[in-house]
């Protein structure tokens, strides 16, 4: 298939599922919280994300071969410890300690399969394309929504703002580099391997954030 217009059914796949979850926004969106407490653990969440998402970058930095790739993990590098520091502030400013937080299992099996994956187009198919992609798309949701505290959507806009100048460099890099039949099949697997996980850290979050409990 044409890169290009894989790219785009790829795209498209990712856009179905953040569409999926309009019906029941998970904690994770901020939206359907209801105290600040909630809110404080969700975003003890996101800041553990931050800060695990720099690690995972520079653990891909020694082994990928494309130098515009290297620039743009080392880049994003910085950017996730600067959007760690919005967040860290925010927590500060309700009296939560900002790393007082144990990652719940579906977050840790994320983050493990993206710094297991091998190659150039799995790994940005997998986190910038479909994870940073929903994560952002909820970041949207809870700017528009009204109902979120200042607090919590002040470093957002900051965040969704900094996301926003980058462009679309994940589809981009797609277009370039995902040509061949094996390459944009293991793309697929790991767009599909990035959406289920993410699906069921939402609802490991869930179960945390409302009843106390991951399991």
């Amino acid at each position: 298939m044409d890169s290009h217009e894989f790219a785009k059914k790829v795209q498209k796949r990712v856009a179905e599922f953040c569409k999926g979850l309009d019906d029941n926004l998970p904690a994770y969106s901020y939206i359907p919280l209801t105290t600040d407490d909630m809110r404080i653990k969700v975003m003890q969440s996101r800041l553990f994300n931050e800060v695990r998402a720099a690690e995972v970058f520079g653990s891909w930095l020694k082994t990928t071969p494309e130098l515009e790739v290297k620039a743009i993990l080392a880049e994003a590098i910085y950017e996730e410890f600067v959007h760690a520091e919005y967040l860290s502030e925010a927590l500060k400013s309700k009296g939560a300690v900002p790393y007082d937080y144990k990652p719940v299992p579906a977050q840790m099996a994320m983050f493990n399969g993206f710094e297991a994956l091998t190659t150039t187009c799995e790994r940005i198919a997998a986190f910038p394309f479909a994870g940073e992609g929903v994560a952002d798309y909820l970041i949207g949701k809870s700017l528009e929504a009204g109902t979120v505290p200042e607090w919590v959507t002040g470093p957002y806009q900051k965040i969704h703002d900094d996301e926003e100048e980058h462009g679309n460099y994940p589809f981009e890099l797609l277009v370039k580099y995902a040509t061949s039949p094996e390459t944009q099949d293991r793309v697929v697997r790991a767009v599909e391997m990035s959406l289920m996980l993410r699906r069921q850290y939402f609802d490991n979050l869930d179960r945390w954030v409302y009843e106390d409990s991951w399991s």
